[in-house]
């Protein structure tokens, strides 16, 4: 078996990377995983588990069974892999044997010590270049945070906190190997990033020193001395260490033994071709943004293909030797295209990025922006932008073709022999770009528009988003001030969530804040809080991000195209749909309009980047832009539209939910609500299921939402209420649960809806009853239980019932738990109802058993499993099987008890029943319990 945590917990099962589903089952192999081929003590395993002190009785049972079923999904049965250790009969504690080679921690450790050691001055054959493509290989098996998925645990943390620690070791000695194989250029702006994020790791400081002194900029690198002397004695009251020192003092002297790195062996020499001296060439490029941040992975991808691209010209050259081919005639031009939507940074990094790359192209560097999105100009044509680009290479005006493509022939002509970058920024479209590309190998072209140029022949597309989240604060720092966020942490975290990690939002945010050295970041917090004037406080000088969007906004609005009015229409009611994403079927009842139409509308709007598509039939909108097309829609949208739009989607959700937990329990009854809306297809439970899971934060974001608007969506809320009980329920999905069901109370009471307000109470109950809350049970159904006699509701008062017998039952108070169950059994007798008389008698007999009246007990399970097996509810059989074994093993009957217990184990395994009683997983607590009463054997 191999493992992964350099991200999420992953294992491979031969075919593919999956994950382990329960949360405990994670946190076991993850702590196993922390102590690899050690063992590690029952004891501590409960700690890691439950917190030290609060595991539960049952949790050494628990354990055992986790430990097992671990097992089993390791293909490993009997116990070859993960060891019991044991003292006497007892275990003792358990150990994970792991390979180095399929762990990718211990590969990821043994390539840093791989490329420590090509590092090593003191050793036989240092080879940086190799200990470079060591580290790089290390760590290009990071996918994330270690143990991503994993809840903490101490030991999970503590490797976290290692883990992290070495892999910034990595990058430093990564950033070394590379600075010794003379690639300055290519990390300096890696290495002002990792400065920012960590101000105080003097190695980093000294390796940005060197990098920006290679680079010609020794006031730079004396200013990063200067800026770490400062924070280091204003914070800490400590001078920098005395190789800072000397490295500062031999920069300040400029000495010519820094600019150029220890030669390299022959066949280590770096794959760039060495510098040739500057010729006379066009310098257009803009200067680059102090506040780039990030973009670490976007950046080594243009420099890989560039880095390829030099290979292939040196497998050419080495053809030409052999057989005289011409140089690189097999080589394309290199093409970054590099598409998102407005005010990601595509600008920025490509003019980062071309500052990376200039040494490469000595023979010059154009840039245009062509104008594609710019507010109140249009695009730029290409004979235009060729006739600057060949008067900038030194041709005559008189000389320029006014044709663009005579233009463009002559461009490729005059620029085939030289290396030179081109940087075509804000393209509106691929013909305005293909005119204006290099032929030449040696060249290479950056290329920026919102949308995506699919048909660009030759270009490798980089797809912006947002920046993560840690990124995001450090460009805020980089704006404001390290000292200034951090000492408010919490609130530049809120303002970048505010700013949707959007560059834009947060460079006008930071830049308001600049210009305010007064202000606390709680103040534009506040400010930006309100949803309704957050694009307003979003604006800057020149810089508003509203005006960003209403250039894509406008193209579709006033375009000429048939499908743009659907486009638009469809961008402006999205916004009405709470949740994080919406499905394709859920948008076409939204707009009321056929699938493939509604499919064709929304496409439209991700090729725009006005929309993302994270999966095949799912769209997703970022905050600032639902902002943005709220208000349109506000503006633009006949004054009913809006809510009539979002009362179509609702109803789509609640139809579709009552069918989807229709078909995960065909045989409960719940209260029922027909709504006319469209229905996601769903055939059976597998699609049912899967249905839920994908839409469960959208449903539970959609009944937040409509129970605070007008009376038709309040309704639709509290009913996608109900149904959601009988998904959130049997999953012990007791927060969400308890959320939902306040929700529709106060909406129900609003309405003066007295019948739903007592089946939110009864359903809030049972979120009570997940949370071991029997006193607040207790309340809640006593309340319901008032509302249903006063509307005379006797089927609704027999289930508080129950529901109040369960509850006394746990506090102990079985007599009176006995009392509430007859009045139930008495009014199920008289109506008939023999659904309800099975869970009447399965709760009467748990309070007989736990009175000591095993027989009694019995009785009452017998007569439960006989009604339950008359009306076909498994779930009940399932139930009143358990609890007949349970007291048959209470009585000493160990083999009665453990019949009936296996043949209550495949009831609970069936898909859509109750994955937690009690606090307990079903599917591990029959073995436990077998285990503990009748001892080890096949279950």
């Amino acid at each position: 078996m191999r493992y992964r945590v350099l991200g999420a917990l992953e294992l491979w099962d031969g075919g593919q990377w999956t994950s382990l589903g329960p949360a405990k089952w994670r946190m076991l192999l993850a702590v196993l995983l922390c102590h690899a081929n050690r063992t590690v003590p029952a004891e501590r395993l409960l700690d890691e588990l439950w917190g030290e002190g609060r595991a539960p009785q049952s949790a050494a049972k628990l354990l055992q069974t986790y430990v097992s079923r671990l097992r089993q999904t390791l293909g490993d049965a009997s116990g070859g892999a993960l060891i019991t250790d044991k003292q006497g009969y007892k275990a003792h504690g358990y150990r994970l044997v792991v390979e180095a080679a399929d762990f990718d921690a211990h590969r990821f450790e043994q390539l840093v010590e791989e490329g420590r050691r090509g590092l090593d001055r003191e050793a036989e054959s240092p080879s940086p270049a190799r200990a470079a493509e060591r580290l790089r290989e290390a760590l290009a098996m990071w996918r994330g945070t270690p143990f991503a998925d994993v809840p903490p645990t101490p030991s999970v943390e503590a490797e976290t906190t290692r883990l992290g620690e070495l892999r910034l070791q990595a990058v430093d000695a990564r950033i070394d190997a590379d600075l010794r194989c003379g690639r300055h250029a290519d990390v300096l702006g890696e290495l002002e990033a990792l400065t920012a994020e960590h101000p105080y790791r003097e190695g980093l400081r000294g390796r940005l020193m060197l990098a920006l002194y290679r680079s010609g900029r020794q006031a730079d690198a004396l200013a990063a001395y200067r800026d770490l002397h400062r924070l280091l004695a204003e914070d800490l009251g400590v001078e920098p260490i005395p190789p800072l020192q000397r490295l500062q003092q031999r920069i300040l002297t400029a000495d010519a033994s820094l600019l150029e790195p220890p030669a390299p062996r022959k066949e280590e020499r770096p794959a760039a071709p060495a510098a040739r001296p500057a010729a006379r060439g066009p310098r257009q490029l803009p200067p680059a943004s102090q506040a780039f941040t990030g973009r670490h992975g976007e950046v080594a991808v243009i420099q890989a293909l560039l880095d390829q691209s030099e290979q292939i010209d040196q497998n050419d050259q080495r053809d030409q030797n052999d057989d005289n081919a011409e140089s690189g005639s097999g080589r394309p031009v290199v093409i970054a295209a590099i598409d998102g939507t407005g005010g990601v940074g595509k600008s920025t990094l490509a003019i980062h990025a071309a500052h990376q790359l200039a040494e490469r192209f000595p023979d010059g560097q154009l840039y245009v922006d062509l104008h594609g999105t710019t507010a109140g100009l249009s695009a730029l044509e290409p004979a235009e932008v060729l006739g600057r680009f060949l008067r900038a290479l030194g041709v005559d005006g008189s000389s320029v073709p006014g044709d663009a493509d005579e233009a463009s022939a002559q461009f490729r002509s005059l620029v085939a022999g030289r290396r030179l970058l081109v940087i075509l920024d804000n393209a509106a479209s691929v013909d305005q770009v293909r005119p204006l590309l290099p032929a030449g190998p040696d060249c290479a072209a950056l290329v920026t528009s919102r949308e995506m140029l699919t048909t660009l022949e030759g270009a490798t597309h980089l797809h912006l988003d947002v920046l993560p989240h840690d990124q995001a604060v450090a460009l805020l720092e980089r704006i404001v001030g390290v000292e200034r966020v951090r000492a408010e942490r919490a609130q530049a975290e809120e303002i970048t969530r505010l700013c949707g990690r959007l560059p834009l939002a947060l460079r006008i945010a930071g830049a308001r804040l600049a210009a305010r050295p007064a202000w606390p970041l709680r103040t534009l917090v506040a400010k930006l809080t309100d949803a309704r004037g957050r694009l307003d406080e979003l604006r800057f000088g020149d810089l508003a991000v509203r005006t960003s969007f209403e250039v894509s906004y406008d193209a579709f609005r006033l375009g000429g195209r048939s499908d743009d009015a659907d486009a638009v229409r469809a961008f402006r009611l999205l916004s009405t749909v709470p949740g994080q994403d919406v499905s394709l079927p859920v948008a076409a009842a939204l707009l009321d309009h056929p699938a493939d139409r509604t499919e064709n509308a929304l496409e439209r709007l991700v090729d725009a980047q006005l929309l993302e598509s994270p999966d095949s039939d799912r769209y997703h909108m970022h905050d600032l832009l639902r902002l943005f097309a709220s208000e349109r829609a506000e503006q633009e949208e006949p004054e009913a539209a809006p809510a009539a739009a979002l009362e179509r989607a609702m109803s789509a959700y609640v139809a579709t939910t009552q069918r989807a937990v229709t078909l995960l329990d065909p045989q409960r009854p719940w209260p029922r609500h027909p709504v006319e809306g469209a229905v996601v297809p769903l055939r059976d439970h597998t699609e049912a299921e899967a249905w839920l899971k994908a839409e469960a934060g959208n449903l539970l974001a959609a009944v937040a939402h409509a129970v605070t608007q007008s009376d038709a969506l309040a309704r639709l809320g509290i009913r996608l209420a109900q149904a959601l009980q009988w998904f959130l329920y049997p999953r012990a999905h007791a927060q969400d649960l308890q959320t939902v069901n306040e929700l529709a109370i106060g909406a129900a009471r609003r309405l003066g809806d007295l019948e739903s307000q007592a089946w939110a109470l009864d359903h809030l109950a049972g979120a009570h009853w997940l949370q071991h809350s029997y006193e607040a049970m207790r309340a809640t159904l006593e309340s319901a239980l008032e509302i249903w006699r006063a509307i005379g509701h006797q089927r609704g008062e027999q289930r508080s019932l129950c529901n109040l017998a369960d509850a006394l039952s746990e506090l102990g108070l079985f007599e009176e738990a006995i009392g509430v169950q007859r009045r139930q059994l008495a009014l199920a007798r008289d109506t008939g109802d023999l659904a309800a008389e099975v869970i009447g008698l399965g709760n009467l007999g748990r309070a007989h058993r736990g009175l000591g009246r095993s027989e009694e007990a019995l009785t009452c399970f017998k007569e439960s499993l006989e009604h339950a097996r008359r009306t076909g509810d498994v779930h009940h059989q399932g139930f009143a099987m358990y609890e007949i074994g349970i007291t048959y093993m209470e009585q000493g009957k160990f083999p009665e008890g453990r019949a009936h217990l296996d043949e209550a184990l495949p009831v609970w395994q069936r898909p859509g029943t109750y994955e937690s009683w009690r606090g307990h997983t079903w599917s591990g607590l029959f073995p436990a319990c077998m285990t503990l009463q009748i001892g080890p054997g096949p279950h």
